[in-house]
């Protein structure tokens, strides 16, 4: 009994030092975010000399120390990301507007350096976006026989202990690209609300949900985030209708996708005004996603 007392311990002090490290970095990341980031991008010429980033730096260092990658919160996560993204920014270079995918997949998937240790792991931007906060729902996550992959499991249970996925994470977490979310701050106590307050924020700025057309040839133009990312709105099946190609996506496709957003925004006269277009029974709106700014997302 004394040893699986001695064992509780151990335990006890281990989660508290996780805790610690955690917290430490949340508070961190918010000074480096506070300081740096607004609604226009991100200052990266102060960035670079900045203290908030050294301090942040330093704090990314004790990531090591945690005793497992499942330590960290998916608030916590969403910070580390958007700020490894201005770290790896200012350190590395960002892929430019004209990159190819190979030069953008090379780095988000840490082949550039873009990386952290966490505990006994190396995490890339890519694992932490589509391992751990998209839990795998993509050949980008954690393959079928990588241990990691159980620790990050969408069991679609709210008493899961991190809870099943959430599409709004794509509002919440920024590429480095002018087309991208702002970056902000997450936490866990609020965390609900403030992916609800990012999804509006996205959704309602007049350029990421545009209606055009009369109302007998409605055009709808969405963010290019809902056809990378359309199995996460409206499921496999029907993200497959979906298309680039402007007016080809299938009819039930772009109706569950209008739906999709509309729910997203619900109680404003732009949700409503989807709703009525995706059920509308004699006629589907023509479907088209707008061009990804690639171009870094610089105030400076």
């Amino acid at each position: 009994l004394e040893e699986e007392d001695d064992d509780d311990q151990d335990d006890d002090e281990a989660s508290s030092a996780a805790g610690d490290v955690a917290l430490e970095l949340q508070r961190r990341a918010l000074e480096l975010i506070d300081a740096h980031a607004t609604r226009a991008g991100v200052d990266y010429a102060a960035l670079r000399t900045s203290p908030a980033m050294r301090a942040f730096a330093h704090q990314t260092a004790r990531l090591a120390e945690l005793p497992s990658i499942a330590a960290l919160t998916d608030a916590q996560y969403i910070n580390v990301y958007n700020a490894m993204v201005m770290h790896a920014t200012v350190v590395l270079g960002a892929p430019h507007a004209d990159a190819s995918p190979a030069e953008r997949a090379a780095f988000f998937s840490g082949a550039t350096g873009a990386v952290y240790r966490v505990a006994g792991d190396t995490l890339s931007l890519d694992d932490i976006e589509h391992g751990i906060l998209r839990r795998s729902r993509d050949a980008r996550g954690f393959t079928a026989d990588d241990p990691r992959r159980a620790k990050f499991v969408d069991s679609g249970d709210d008493d899961d202990d991190r809870g099943p996925f959430d599409n709004r994470i794509h509002f919440a977490l920024n590429c480095g690209a002018r087309s991208c979310p702002p970056v902000k701050m997450f936490r866990d106590a609020t965390l609900d609300e403030d992916l609800d307050a990012a999804a509006r924020a996205f959704l309602l700025d007049g350029e990421n949900v545009v209606v055009g057309g009369g109302d007998d040839d409605p055009t709808v133009t969405l963010s290019r985030l809902f056809f990378w990312y359309a199995v996460d709105f409206v499921g496999e099946d029907l993200a497959r209708g979906l298309s680039l190609e402007p007016h080809a996506s299938a009819p039930e496709s772009t109706r569950a996708v209008l739906a999709a957003v509309a729910n997203l925004i619900s109680g404003t006269p732009l949700s409503q005004r989807l709703h009525h277009l995706a059920t509308h029974p004699q006629r589907t709106p023509r479907l088209e996603f707008a061009p990804y700014d690639w171009a870094r997302n610089d105030a400076s």
